[in-house]
């Protein structure tokens, strides 16, 4: 079979109108992209388009690297279902929560240390929005500002190791995937302290948007403060330590690591007395 002889140009605007159809009559995107993505390889290559997809699929099941994707996904859910992230935003409320904006703030730092948690940005977005949204909204903050916050915060999953976006990235571009870690942790770290100087500057010339912290917020002691967001940085920071410090002192490899992080978010649960055969 000979398939239809089309210039490049021609098969990306029938596979982008194609595919944009398959979007609004409702398809699941997976579904749209690999109907759309068969069907217009299967009219332009003939029948070796399933020679193709099935030495592709071979390659994606055999690559050792890949094995991480599920690992840091379970890693991250496991992390969300522990109870870490409400501690974790007590100590920062706590902390913060006395100066004006300080839980916008404090809600960029958390979505900042999630990211070095799970690594997946649904996790992190999700998460933060139970946990951080209705604080900020009850104590007045804006609704644009707060969506703004959890948004932003929550995406550095995407960026700040362990990133799987990094670990498919790594094995296409044949870049290690350690490397692509230890580089991506600058960019992370500056995006989420351009974040906070934002939500600073934002707050000192519109101060509606980040309304004056209460007597009972401002008035609670150093040490109080201290003890709690200690109490909560512990957790996720055992978490960082058992995947990115194995992988950046050599110890493992980013697949065998996200092996590491699934066990230690499962003692973490186990610990916090959250674990259960039916979440698991």
């Amino acid at each position: 079979m000979v398939g239809l002889d089309l210039s490049p140009l021609a098969v990306v605007l029938v596979m982008f109108g194609a595919l944009l159809v398959g979007v609004l009559l409702g398809y699941p995107l997976f579904i749209a992209l690999g109907a759309v993505a068969l069907l217009v390889g299967l009219a332009t290559l003939g029948i070796p388009v399933f020679k193709i997809l099935h030495l592709r699929v071979l390659g994606q099941l055999y690559n050792y690297t890949f094995l991480a994707v599920p690992l840091f996904v379970f890693m991250g859910i496991m992390v969300e279902k522990s109870g870490a992230a409400e501690k974790l935003y007590d100590g920062i409320q706590m902390t913060f929560g006395g100066v004006r904006g300080g839980l916008a703030i404090g809600t960029i730092l958390m979505g900042t240390v999630l990211a070095a948690c799970v690594g997946v940005v649904a996790a992190s977005v999700t998460t933060m929005a139970l946990i951080a949204a209705p604080t900020m909204l009850k104590r007045g903050y804006q609704k644009e500002l707060t969506a703004g916050c959890i948004c932003a915060g929550g995406t550095l999953g995407i960026l700040i190791p362990p990133s799987i976006m990094l670990v498919i990235y790594g094995p296409m571009a044949q870049i290690s995937v350690g490397k692509l870690f230890m580089a991506a942790f600058m960019p992370g770290f500056l995006l989420s302290g351009l974040y906070i100087a934002y939500i600073i500057v934002l707050s000192i010339l519109r101060p509606s948007v980040a309304p004056v912290p209460s007597a009972e917020d401002r008035d609670i002691p150093l040490g109080t403060k201290l003890t709690a967001l200690a109490k909560g940085l512990v957790p996720p920071l055992f978490i960082i330590l058992a995947v990115l410090g194995t992988i950046f002192f050599g110890v493992a490899t980013p697949t065998e690591a996200a092996a590491v992080g699934c066990v230690a978010s499962t003692l973490l649960a186990v610990i916090y007395r959250k674990f259960t055969w039916g979440m698991l």
